[in-house]
């Protein structure tokens, strides 16, 4: 039987303390001092954070799990709060309380566009207040969007009073929006994440199924054009995202509830899930560290979703 050192070309360290997890990711070493074999590994879980000062559905959020910003809610709320990983700070409201739109961007330079009832409405926010920009060619409601304030994707959604998924894709660049590649198919409620030349749909509404009825559809866009990604493990809709397009990660929604997936650039598989199913919330971040944000009805309670390195004790079971 081949041995370590056949295998991987170096001997087992013998140590007196541990390697730092973070330093040691597949690795294995043996420590002298408790006479066992360790190595670290990651491990990833949904934990409580910090409750919103306002209860709300259908908000919009963008950011990092550190430097988090969630805004507008309902049909009308224009409050916006601020995270710093622990805590929400109120900060200044939309000028036009909507909810069902898209945010993109981080803390202090985020986008919010779209929303009740199929508004062309955007705003742009420097951290402090929110001024009004270009209007979207297509007013829409429930869209997805992805990148940053001067380089953005809003995508999908439908307009009222038709109740039809739209291939409306458009690219955002700080001060107008103009036509993108059509999305195929239309869809509605679906979670974006990503960059504008590199952004990633994920399942929702009509999203390769006819009708309203939720789909395992994933779409990848190149600046350009639209192309078919690895199929979602279970339908969804009204799901969020983060991440990148190759390091993704979609979560909650109307159909799984609590279901977490992770997505490599060509498939998905399951992460741990959320403590509560969630619906009409506001999800982002990273892969590695993300947050989701109220629920419907109306709610406070935030999870953040944490990827870390441990070290464990090898055993033989």
């Amino acid at each position: 039987m081949a041995t370590y050192k056949e295998i991987f070309g170096k001997k087992i360290q013998s140590l007196a303390s541990d390697i730092p997890a973070a330093q040691g990711e597949g690795q294995i070493w043996y420590n002298e001092t408790s006479d066992t074999f360790k190595t670290s590994v990651l491990s990833s879980a949904w934990a409580s954070g910090g409750a919103l000062n306002t209860a709300r559905h259908n908000l919009s959020g963008t950011g990092t799990q550190t430097l988090g910003l969630v805004f507008g809610g309902g049909t009308t709320n224009s409050e916006t709060e601020e995270y710093n990983g622990t805590s929400w700070t109120e900060s200044g409201d939309l000028n036009t309380g909507r909810g069902s739109g898209t945010g993109f961007g981080i803390q202090t330079a985020a986008v919010m566009a779209g929303g009740h009832d199929a508004q062309t409405t955007t705003e742009e926010y420097d951290g402090s207040t929110w001024t009004a920009s270009g209007v979207l060619s297509t007013g829409r409601r429930y869209l997805a969007g992805a990148g940053t304030q001067t380089a953005g994707l809003g995508f999908g959604g439908y307009a009222p009073p038709s109740s039809s998924g739209l291939d409306a894709t458009e690219e955002y660049n700080g001060s107008s929006w103009t036509a993108g590649g059509a999305l195929s198919p239309t869809t509605f409620a679906s979670a974006g994440c990503g960059t504008q030349t590199a952004a990633l749909k994920m399942g929702g509404a009509g999203a390769g199924s006819p009708g309203p009825t939720a789909g395992t559809d994933t779409q990848e866009y190149d600046g350009s054009s639209w192309s078919t990604g690895g199929a979602m493990l279970a339908a969804n809709k009204s799901n969020q995202g983060a991440g990148i397009q190759t390091a993704a990660l979609t979560f909650g929604g109307n159909t799984t509830g609590t279901q977490t997936l992770g997505y490599d650039g060509s498939s998905w598989s399951t992460k741990p899930s959320l403590s509560t199913g969630r619906t009409y919330f506001a999800g982002f971040g990273t892969q590695i560290a993300a947050l989701a944000c109220a629920n419907n009805p109306p709610a406070t309670t935030v999870e953040e979703f944490t990827t870390a390195a441990a070290v464990k004790t090898v055993t033989t079971s």
